[in-house]
């Protein structure tokens, strides 16, 4: 039986993937700050709040010696405050992850970001000198000294630096025999679509919605989660993989036109 560990389990993609999991005859760690809608043995939920590293230190200490999967869907909207709309997306994200890289030997991690952040590159020196930070600590007086550069979307660039730091995870989890990889979901109806709605507008987000055919649902997302961390994906190592109905490659080639 496989031991998982899936942050933000009691809800939205993380529910969902925790449903589809199950299935897989694994024994669930829930880490949220929600307690989850399952009576299933095979869940254990563990009180962890991703923006404070205590609560991660906490939770660490109960969770088992050997773990074959870290999945982090954990994540809040822009509507919250910048410092913690960071931590609990990137910041406690990379924590957890680095502090459970010795008990994933041969395992792996799933990031999931969102296709807001898949344009990172285009602000790739901002987000690395964050991600260059050494700690939970120092990337918050980061985050401090940085206010202004990321207050007008945190929330994108929170993602931008979870896709990101994809690519330095699967270099550091080599060392363990750890793969990383990261999904970035598209439009998806979860308890956040009012704040996306908000964020974009619902003119943009209806409209996204429209050039894709359907808003995504949490098990669209759940089923690539699922085959990246139990699924035969052994040499799929630090990718991202955008799922978003074909949106990003409308985007790319053309065929969807941004509105003016």
């Amino acid at each position: 039986m496989k031991n998982i560990v899936i942050t933000g389990g009691a809800s939205g993609i993380g529910a969902a993937s925790v449903a589809r999991l199950l299935k897989n005859n694994s024994k669930i760690y829930v880490l949220d700050t929600a307690i989850p809608d399952t009576d299933s043995a095979l869940v254990s939920y563990i009180y962890t709040d991703l923006a404070s590293s205590a609560s991660i230190d906490e939770t660490i200490e109960q969770l088992p010696a050997k773990v074959d999967a870290l999945i982090n869907v954990a994540g809040i909207s822009g509507a919250h405050p910048v410092g913690m709309v960071m931590s609990v997306n990137f910041l406690g994200l990379r924590y957890i992850t680095e502090a459970l890289f010795p008990r994933l030997t041969d395992g792996c991690v799933v990031n999931v970001a969102s296709s807001a952040g898949r344009d990172w590159q285009l602000r790739k020196d901002l987000v690395r000198s964050l991600l260059d930070t050494n700690s939970y600590d120092d990337g918050l007086t980061w985050i401090d000294r940085h206010t202004g550069e990321i207050e007008e979307n945190p929330y994108k660039f929170s993602k931008q630096c979870a896709a990101a730091y994809t690519y330095k995870a699967a270099g550091l989890g080599m060392a363990h025999s750890v793969r990383v990889n990261c999904v970035n979901p598209g439009v998806v109806g979860t308890q956040l679509t009012a704040d996306f709605k908000d964020m974009l507008g619902s003119d943009l987000y209806d409209w996204v919605v429209q050039q894709i055919g359907r808003e995504g649902r949490p098990d669209d997302i759940a089923q690539v989660i699922e085959f990246l961390s139990v699924g035969e994906s052994f040499w799929l190592n630090g990718v991202e993989i955008a799922v978003d109905g074909g949106y990003t490659a409308g985007i790319i080639d053309g065929w969807i036109k941004p509105p003016q």
